[in-house]
């Protein structure tokens, strides 16, 4: 209302202003254009049609290209394998190729799970590992802040852990016990299991769903 989400003086377009609508009050959003979307999946066959079953987190894959392609713009899918059409199983198609407008298979080392792994099968549902192979989280400030936040957990709730200082607590919950009477979940997508934390953030360790960051 007061600087249109302008950060600073030489930032001169509004981004948000108020407008009345049905005799309310509401916050109107300009979109913005999209020329570009990238995206990155496991197996792309050679119509652009991409699954995720690789990927620890879906984030917004559809949602991205769904607006690129309403905004005029281009997709370029990145996967590990280019498959023949026809060869992927129908149920674990994520992003039809009707949204892609271009394919590139990328070597290992250009398509790791995150910064932190190649790739991690225990973050896919692919594997279940002994939660004891998971390391603790070293004593520091943060984890006695991490401990305190834990005390505050209770029993048979859902959890949803941010970027920062909340990822401690998954870490502290495991070590307690905690997490075998809670549902720990992370915005990117992952439900249950053990939230990574660091350069592993997003992922959790034996998850039990994967869904998309919109939903």
């Amino acid at each position: 209302r007061l600087e249109g989400g302008k950060m600073n003086e030489k930032t001169k377009e509004d981004l948000v202003e108020v407008i009345q609508v049905a005799g309310k009050e509401q916050l109107f959003y300009r979109s913005m254009p999209i020329q570009v979307a990238l995206i990155r999946g496991t197996k792309v066959d050679e119509y652009g049609n991409m699954t995720l079953e690789k990927e620890g987190v879906y984030l917004e894959t559809l949602h991205i290209a769904q607006a690129a392609k309403n905004s005029g713009g281009i997709v370029i899918a990145q996967a590990e394998q280019v498959v023949k059409h026809g060869s992927l199983n129908v149920r674990e198609i994520e992003i039809p190729g009707m949204l892609v407008d271009y394919i590139v298979k990328a070597e290992q080392e250009d398509h790791k799970m995150n910064a932190g792994v190649q790739y991690e099968p225990s973050y896919t549902g692919e594997a279940v590992i002994p939660v004891e192979q998971i390391k603790p989280m070293k004593m520091s400030p943060r984890k006695i802040i991490s401990k305190r936040c834990a005390m505050e957990l209770e029993r048979n709730t859902i959890i949803n852990l941010g970027i920062g200082m909340p990822e401690g607590v998954a870490a502290v919950a495991l070590e307690e016990g905690i997490s075998d009477w809670t549902t720990m979940t992370i915005e990117a997508g992952s439900v249950g299991g053990v939230p990574g934390s660091g350069t592993n953030l997003g992922g959790a360790t034996n998850v039990e769903v994967i869904i998309g960051h919109p939903n």
